[in-house]
């Protein structure tokens, strides 16, 4: 019933954010910036929140990556972050691919420049951000839909002095990262993962006995013994809270995890390559509206903290 409460709180906000083109930020809304990085111009959304004051306490930082062919206003539209971000109290990001695209990571694929560098690109756009915001520090989090839900899992691997918590939709882990994120620290995860999906299949891809994408319930594993999860995986509950939506979603945990880093998967029986509670993802299979993934992604990310040596 958790989920149900954020799902009708979300869809009672009144949309107030303010298209401003401009590097000041002076007032609440939706801000556009650009910088140059790697020898190209770069770009990225920012939403700041009511909440938010110059001498107020630090905010916390949702970073929200499209899928491949999307941009950050589009990510944005699909997620509604921002609306969110005016109920929680924290700051939204959407940065923008390069071609729609992100360097996550893969090799051979034509559509990513060589030289594209987006794990540094972000870093770079978190320091932009909190050189003009109050931003805590401690809580800043990595979260994508597809190809964008895969720079979600690099960044958790490769900016762990930054990344508290990742959550992925429609994105079982890459294959490709399996060496970058070993060794790392423990990040939390969440995955949200349609059984239908076509375009990055539950069951995942492997070519040549080689993993492209693993399976949502390897990518489970990953995460658990990659976090020191000690716990057995946990049924916590299932929800069908809209029956003709087609989908029942399954929630699986992961416990007694190393530094609270915990790993949940949210499985959508019958869900496809689809962001749950946005129509905007319909035309790539059933979408399920049983469970809202921005919230869901929230409610997930709000208590995790960096955790820091200070010796």
């Amino acid at each position: 019933m958790a989920y149900f409460k954020y799902l009708v709180l979300l869809l009672l906000l009144v949309n107030v954010s303010a298209k401003v083109n401009a590097q000041a930020i002076t007032a609440p809304g939706s801000y556009d910036f650009s910088l140059e990085h790697g020898g190209r111009q770069r770009s990225f959304r920012v939403y700041v929140p009511e909440a938010y004051t110059r001498t107020g306490d630090p905010l916390p930082l949702v970073i929200a990556m499209h899928g491949a062919s999307g941009s950050g206003a589009w990510m944005e539209e699909l997620t509604q972050f921002s609306e969110l971000a005016e109920a929680y109290g924290f700051i939204a990001a959407y940065p923008d691919g390069v071609y729609g695209i992100w360097a996550d990571g893969r090799v051979g694929d034509e559509r990513v420049p060589a030289d594209l560098d987006d794990v540094d690109f972000i870093a770079v756009m978190i320091d932009q951000i909190a050189q003009r915001l109050r931003v805590d520090t401690d809580r800043m989090y990595a979260s994508g839909y597809s190809m964008g839900g895969m720079m979600a899992f690099r960044l958790g691997c490769e900016l762990p002095d930054k990344i508290a918590a990742v959550a992925s939709v429609a994105s079982t882990f890459p294959g490709y990262l399996l060496e970058a994120c070993n060794p790392s620290a423990p990040v939390p995860v969440l995955v949200i993962q349609g059984t239908e999906d076509d375009v990055i299949p539950w069951q995942g891809i492997w070519r040549n006995n080689i993993p492209i994408y693993l399976s949502t319930a390897q990518t489970a594993a990953y995460w658990g013994e990659h976090n020191g999860c000690t716990g057995e995986p946990l049924l916590v509950q299932g929800l069908d809270l809209v029956p003709d939506d087609g989908t029942v979603v399954r929630q699986v945990v992961y416990t007694g995890c190393l530094q609270d880093a915990g790993v949940e998967i949210l499985a959508v029986i019958g869900g496809g390559h689809t962001w749950p509670g946005s129509r905007l993802s319909a035309r790539f299979g059933k979408t399920s509206f049983d469970v809202y993934a921005s919230p869901a992604i929230w409610r997930f990310f709000e208590p995790h903290r960096l955790s820091r040596d200070d010796s």
